[in-house]
Order: C-alpha cells, then sequence, then structure tokens
C-alpha cells in the first residue's frame, strides 16, 4: 500500500515551532501512524489535529480582538458564533442554535472566516491567520474523490486547489459523514491517505511552521504559551529569566528572545494549564459559566472542567447591541405612498384594541400574522421613514403569504408582492447592515413569488439580484449561505410554498 510522504508535518513536528495544542495532535498522529494504526484510526487523529489548529486560531484570534475598539463589530460576530445566537430584528429576538461552545466545529470556522474576510487586519498574527486561511493550496480531489465511494459528497464541493478555510469545511463535513452514516471499511485506507496528503499540503503552506520566522514572516500554526518563568511551545517546556506574568498569555511569533518582535496578549480563560503544567484549550462552554478544555493527546482524562471566567473575556451577545435609534421623530411623519403592485388593496380594519409595539413584535413571534400586519401598516402609514417598521410588516407580509398560499394561490401572491415594496422601503435604512437585511428579506420574498408564479423569470432574477446586494453589503454569514444556496439549488417549482 503507498503510505504519503510528510516531511513539513514531521518537520514541523520536531521544530518545536507548533502551538503546544497543535503540537499534541500531530504527535500523536506521528507516533500512532509510525506504529501501524489502522486507516479508520488514522483519519480520526487527522480530523483531530484540523480541530486543533481551527480551536486554537479561533480561540487566539478572539482574545486579540478583546479590547480594541476598531474590531468590537467583528469580534461581536465571532461570539455570536461562539454562542449560537444571532439577532433577529423582525421579532426583536435572538435566534439560537449550536455554537463553537457546545462543540460545532463548523463555527470555530465560522468565527475563523470573519478573520479571513479582513481587510488590514491590525496585528502581525492576525494578518498571518489571514495569509493562512485564504492560501488555496490544499488540493481536496483525492479525499472528495475516495470519500464519494463510500458515500454521498456535497454537490458543490470542488475536486480542485480550494483555500484552507474552505479546506476546514470540507474536513468537518466529512467528519460529520463518518461519524452518522454508516461508512464501509473498504475505502477508508484510500481515503486515509488522503486525507494525510491534504494535511500535508496544510503543513507546506509558505511560511513553513518549521520555525519562528523566514524572511520576517511566521506560520499561523507557530505560537507559543507562556506563563509566569514558563515557555511552553511544542512539545516543549522552557523556562524564562523574569517572569513576565503569572497569567496565562499567548505568544507570536514563536519566540522567547526577541521582545520587540513578538506580540503578546492574554490567554487566560481560553487556556489552561494542569497541575503538571500540560495546556488545555477550552472547547465547550456550559451551564453556569462552566468551562471543558481539552488536550490533543491520546492519554486518558484528556478533557478537563473547570469554572468560571468565560463570560468576562466573551461575553454573551445582548440586545442592547443590536438596538438602533428610531429614525425619525412622529411630528416629521409624512403620509403613505399608495402601493403601486396593488393600489385597490383593501386597508386593515382598525384591532378591537391598539397592540403596542411590544406585542406587535410578539405577534410576529407567535405567528399571529394578520394582528402584526395591521399594527405596522398603520405604523408605517404614519411614519413612512421608518425603516425598521417596513421591515416587520414585509416580513409578516410574506410570511403570512407562504401560509396562506397552498389554499388561496392568488391571495398569496398579493402579499407576497405587497412584501416585496415593503421591504425596498427596508433596505433604504442608513446603516448597511439594516439595509442588507431589508434586500436580504426581499429576495426571499421573490424567491417564495417564483414558487408560486414559476413562469416569470423576473422573479427569479430578482431573487439573486437582491441576495447579492445584501453580500456586497454585509460579511454577515447568513447572507453569503443564502446567496450560495441560490446559486447552487434549482429555483424551486410551482405549489411548494415551504417557508
Amino acid at each position: 500500500m503507498f503510505v504519503p510522504v510528510i516531511p513539513n508535518l514531521e518537520s514541523a513536528n520536531n521544530g518545536g515551532f507548533l502551538w503546544p495544542s497543535v503540537s499534541d495532535a500531530v504527535d500523536t498522529f506521528l507516533r500512532r501512524r509510525h506504529k501501524n494504526a489502522d486507516p479508520y484510526e488514522r483519519v480520526w487523529r487527522l480530523i483531530h489535529l484540523w480541530e486543533a489548529i481551527e480551536i486554537t486560531l479561533a480561540l487566539a484570534s478572539m482574545s486579540r480582538l478583546v479590547g480594541d475598539v476598531d474590531s468590537t463589530p467583528i469580534l461581536r460576530r465571532q461570539r455570536e458564533f461562539f454562542y449560537g445566537k444571532t439577532w433577529d430584528i423582525s421579532l426583536d429576538q435572538f435566534r439560537s442554535m449550536s455554537g463553537a461552545k457546545d462543540g460545532a466545529i463548523d463555527q470555530w470556522i465560522n468565527i475563523l472566516d470573519e478573520i479571513a474576510k479582513l481587510v488590514e487586519p491590525s496585528s502581525k498574527f492576525l494578518s498571518s491567520v489571514k495569509s493562512l486561511l485564504t492560501a488555496a493550496e490544499i488540493d481536496m480531489a483525492p479525499l472528495v474523490t475516495s470519500w464519494s465511494k463510500a458515500c454521498d459528497v456535497p454537490a458543490d464541493f470542488k475536486r480542485d486547489k480550494v483555500e484552507v478555510r474552505i479546506a476546514m469545511r470540507y474536513v468537518n463535513s466529512f467528519r460529520n459523514r463518518l461519524a452518522h452514516v454508516p461508512f464501509p471499511h473498504d475505502p477508508l485506507g484510500e481515503v486515509a491517505d488522503a486525507l494525510e496528503a491534504a494535511t500535508e499540503q496544510l503543513f507546506s503552506i509558505t511560511p513553513l511552521p518549521t520555525s519562528h520566522a523566514k524572511g520576517g514572516q511566521s506560520s499561523a500554526l507557530t505560537g507559543a504559551f507562556r506563563v509566569a518563568r514558563c515557555f511552553l511551545h511544542g512539545g516543549l517546556m522552557e523556562s524564562l529569566v523574569d517572569g513576565q506574568s503569572k497569567e496565562i498569555d499567548f505568544v507570536f511569533p514563536c519566540s522567547k528572545k526577541d521582545a520587540n518582535e513578538v506580540e503578546v496578549w492574554e490567554a487566560n480563560p481560553l487556556l489552561h494549564l494542569d497541575s503538571m503544567m500540560r495546556p488545555h484549550v477550552l472547547t465547550r462552554v456550559k451551564e453556569h459559566d462552566f468551562c471543558e478544555y481539552t488536550r490533543f493527546r491520546a492519554e486518558a482524562n484528556a478533557v478537563v472542567r473547570v469554572s468560571g471566567g468565560i463570560v468576562q473575556c466573551l461575553p454573551e451577545p445582548t440586545k442592547s447591541e443590536y438596538v438602533f435609534k428610531t429614525e425619525e421623530p412622529l411630528d416629521h411623519a409624512q403620509p403613505a405612498v399608495a402601493s403601486p403592485i396593488a393600489p385597490h388593496q383593501p386597508q386593515p380594519s382598525a384591532p378591537s384594541r391598539e397592540l403596542s409595539m411590544s406585542e406587535a413584535i410578539e405577534a410576529i413571534r407567535s405567528e399571529d400574522y394578520e394582528a402584526a400586519i395591521e399594527f405596522f401598516y398603520k405604523l408605517t402609514c404614519d411614519r413612512p421613514t421608518y425603516h425598521i417598521g417596513w421591515l416587520r410588516l414585509g416580513y409578516a407580509r410574506r410570511e403570512r403569504a407562504v401560509r396562506i398560499a397552498p389554499d388561496d394561490k392568488s391571495s398569496g401572491i398579493s402579499l407576497l408582492k405587497l412584501a416585496v415594496q415593503d421591504l425596498e422601503k427596508a433596505a433604504q435604512h442608513i446603516d448597511p447592515e439594516y439595509k442588507a437585511l431589508g434586500w436580504y428579506e426581499r429576495s426571499k420574498s421573490w424567491y417564495h413569488l417564483a414558487r408560486l408564479e414559476p413562469n416569470v423569470e423576473e422573479h427569479r432574477t430578482n431573487c439573486v439580484a437582491d441576495a447579492e446586494k445584501a453580500f456586497s453589503l454585509s460579511d454577515e454569514k447568513k447572507f453569503l449561505t443564502w446567496l450560495e444556496h441560490l446559486q447552487h439549488l434549482p429555483m424551486p417549482i410551482a405549489g411548494n410554498t415551504e417557508s
């Protein structure tokens, strides 16, 4: 059987410049490989290696941004991925999902994506992380080909060279298939070789992770942990002449000598050292700020549980971070313009009792869309430049349309066309993030119109165009995900009105 040659992976392990958590995973894999571990174990050791890299770099990058006022929006998005919380302005509440703190590796990768999208990283370390993540040097063809012999592969996965951040998603997707799908034994040897080759390519990206600097550049795979007089790098611990700090720090590049050239920033409570000075990285957070730290070594008790600290370093996103001031006071309101799409629409009858704003939002949450439409229709008539009002009106109309369309197609179409107009007004918000949200929600309205009127090509064109506008205005993950969804899947057929 052909065994891939992995000189750079072995050299990086021997060099002692890797982040200690990454070194643990690399060394464990190499030890088991040299003892002829079976393909199944090799695959899982390599998956753990990729995860060690993703988690270590994500933790270090978030910690590096803490306290940097200019990076507040980026860190906020990273915290959203960490806690699995995104703000829904239409419902005036958070949507919850599995976060990085719950063990979701895709969310750790999302955290890194925020660094990859930085235009001008604010530090040497962040620049190095971006350079690594955006290097299109990983040939995924062997892995995708061998994987396809065992089970399905996502249709949009390329058999070509991709950026490291994309390769991370491929590996994680494969990991999920391996863990949850009955995976045949026969192709495992080929899969293990392919994943090994991809990992070698990761460690072959320049600057190589075999030293702390080459031509003034250092690989993001290298770095050290420092506490008091202890300097931890690779699998080594060295003593410093003077104790710099009683708390554990990240150090980049991996150098204990060039004090003027290295970046040092706080790592507590994202890292943990046990009584033997063995480094562990934060991998999960349980209730009441109870943290789990993992050491990527093949040894007993690799996970330790420690209470406290994370919420002070990385607080959960709160509503106050998303609430904007009202756009225009009531005495500046102008009469609303009648809809050109449905000029004869009946005005909603007045509700038996006037709702408050919070009650109208609660009506959307509880899917009482008629009451919400009445409230926000009147509000936007009184205040036509209240863009959040238009956003909520358009959202409520669209969701109502989706639910009535199976039994009343023409009414569903009419409501969707009104929603399109509402959301175009919402997209005139002064803030780019809310402007993007308006186009995003409008794109979804066109999407449902295309379901109900599949022969109207304009609906399809507008759906994609609005999604592209949203993506161009904001790098929030859901705008990219929606655009990719439209690009990779055929537009829905008539009659399917599932939201």
